[in-house]
């Protein structure tokens, strides 16, 4: 599996990403509960320095009056050293420009207009002679760059950064909007090129089942201790001392239709109480299988650990495609390790 990264916002906060001034956002979204809110702010991505890779993005242009210098910018960096960049130009109308700094300019034909989610999709292949920058549209070609996609020495990037520029003047800020976010490197035999489109929800816990090891803060149901979103700290929770123990809760049905369900993971907000290094691992039980334990996610002792358990491509019950029936009858929860 070589995807890197999944993010639909849907546990409404940032924990376990910083370098933002970008706010969760109720009203903007793509698909789900929460989109994310840009006005004269910025967010980053880090991951570990790939050479090649496919990104997606929902993306919303909400208002704004660009005057000189003030554009809307997608870029991939090595550090804080920018390869390249996507420029939403609305002083020229909202079309998309893909830039190479001291090598290539090149504009794209469709308005990124407002009042209207498009899916953009990126493909980045840092090079200096077999490079690409391909942009698609809602999955249609807009621009490709091949050749030179190299400005400087830095042969790969580590952090896409989601900005605006007002450089050489000052204007109107621009407001917009971004959701359903994906990366893929190229390597494995899975998720090796473009993400395609997809939307991320949420399925939280609403009901408890007969494994409920852990202790809870409140003599109530325990899935109603850990189903906040954004979760509410020490207000209310689950916890245990002890190595193993868990908790497993019936989710909420999905709500969906005729769709094609691609992955799916589990993801928490967590802390150790001890400060002493405890760990957790998120579990998932498709009906009629096997409990499935992510790996153990070590914790700190404030609930700034963004806990994620395994991501299944395949139901492993009977390794087909995942179906909304089985999304109804998912069951989750958390793990104690040491």
């Amino acid at each position: 599996m070589t995807r890197i990264l999944s993010e639909g916002f849907e546990m409404g906060d940032l924990v376990g990403y910083s370098g933002y001034t970008a706010s969760i956002n109720g009203t903007y979204k793509r698909s789900g509960n929460y989109g994310l809110y840009f006005g004269e702010d910025y967010f980053y991505l880090p991951f570990t320095a790939i050479a090649e890779g496919y990104f997606r993005l929902g993306y919303y242009y909400i208002s704004g009056n660009a005057t000189t210098n003030r554009y809307i910018l997608i870029q991939w960096r090595s550090g804080t050293t920018v390869l390249g960049y996507i420029k939403i130009d609305y002083l020229a109308s909202g079309f998309p420009n893909v830039v190479v700094p001291g090598v290539s300019s090149t504009f794209g034909t469709t308005i990124l207009g407002a009042g209207t989610w498009y899916l953009i999709e990126i493909h980045i292949k840092i090079d200096d002679a077999t490079g690409e920058i391909k942009v698609k549209i809602d999955g249609n070609d807009e621009i490709t760059v091949s050749g030179d996609t190299k400005p400087d020495a830095n042969a790969t990037f580590d952090n896409i950064f989601i900005t605006f520029s007002s450089i050489g003047g000052v204007g109107n800020t621009l407001y917009w909007a971004i959701d359903d976010l994906a990366l893929n490197d190229t390597a494995g035999a899975v998720d090796n090129s473009w993400c395609g489109d997809g939307k991320i929800i949420v399925l939280k816990p609403n009901g408890d089942t007969a494994t409920l090891d852990l202790t809870p803060s409140a003599a109530v149901d325990h899935y109603t201790l850990v189903e906040d979103i954004p979760a509410d700290g020490d207000t209310t929770y689950v916890e245990s001392s002890v190595d193993d123990e868990e908790d497993i809760y019936d989710l909420a049905a999905c709500g969906l239709g005729e769709v094609i369900i691609t992955r799916i993971w589990s993801e928490a907000r967590a802390k150790d109480t001890a400060a002493s290094g405890l760990k957790v691992a998120l579990i998932t039980k498709a009906s009629g299988g096997a409990e499935v334990s992510g790996g153990d996610i070590t914790l700190t002792n404030s609930y700034t650990t963004k806990v994620l358990g395994a991501a299944e491509l395949v139901n492993p019950v009977d390794s087909a495609a995942w179906e909304v029936a089985d999304l109804d009858a998912l069951q989750g929860g958390p793990r104690k390790r040491s």
